[in-house]
């Protein structure tokens, strides 16, 4: 199973917009996909309009395994949800005296042989459950806005990956996400500009402002059911080539 970290410390960049629609995109091309919400917002099971009994509250309190926490969403993809109760396992992991770091990649061991690719949606910040799902994580998908704050706040989250890195050294920021482009504006393409210099070939094609992505949240479906053929779909459905053609795994029969 291949870990993927949707993640940024800065919130507002399209963090659970890229992880509910990566995984759709996944799932939609033949993959068995697993969607893990380790925000305390709980924004993946809305987006997806579904509800969930047992969260990932209870799997890491080991209250419940994450098998037990599975509900499905979507054909070939479920969701591991996430509510407020999840800052009370933050503080658990927290406590722990050693290998709290390890708590969310022991949960998520039973879980490998049944899925493709784990998705997790994390937090933005640096608590304790942001660094397990780093900590986990074979590989990181890094939305970033393109305003001059966010870009700031991209060069903190790399520092935060080279560190989690010392725990986890198979981890890479793999593909860094420009969000919410506008080619309209003067800035937008600016602050793209100044990405791809920095980052090269981590860069993957912006996703474009297209009101659809939030009207879809609104109507708990992803992009890829809401608006087919939008900017917004199509956007998302490159992102997905994009991870598939570079993470190598086999469709599961």
């Amino acid at each position: 199973m291949k870990i993927l970290a949707v993640a940024m410390t800065k919130g507002g960049v399209g963090k659970t917009t890229t992880a509910v629609n990566l995984s759709h995109g996944l799932a939609r091309r033949g993959h068995r996909v697993l969607l893990v919400d380790a925000d305390t917002q709980g924004q993946c099971a809305k987006a997806l309009g579904v509800t969930a009994d047992v969260t990932l509250t209870e799997v890491l309190l080991g209250e419940a395994t994450i098998l037990e926490a599975v509900t499905r969403a979507r054909d070939q993809l479920d969701l591991v949800a996430a509510d407020h109760h999840l800052s009370k396992a933050a503080l658990n992991i927290a406590r722990r005296e050693k290998d709290g770091h390890l708590a969310l990649a022991e949960a998520l061991a039973p879980a490998a042989d049944r899925y493709d690719f784990a998705v997790i949606d994390a937090a933005p910040g640096f608590d304790a459950i942001a660094v397990n799902v780093l900590g986990c994580a074979d590989e990181v998908v890094a939305p970033a806005a393109l305003t001059p704050a966010s870009l700031a706040g991209v060069l903190d989250f790399v520092r935060h990956v080279e560190s989690v890195g010392q725990h986890n050294p198979g981890l890479e920021l793999r593909f860094l996400l420009p969000t919410f482009y506008d080619q309209r504006l003067r800035q937008s393409g600016e602050m793209l500009t100044q990405l791809r210099e920095h980052f090269g070939p981590r860069m993957c094609e912006p996703i474009r402002v297209h009101v659809g992505l939030a009207e879809a949240f609104g109507y708990q479906q992803t992009i890829h059911e809401y608006a087919p053929h939008s900017r917004g779909a199509a956007d998302y459905e490159a992102l997905t080539s994009r991870v598939l053609a570079e993470s190598r795994v086999v469709v599961s029969g």
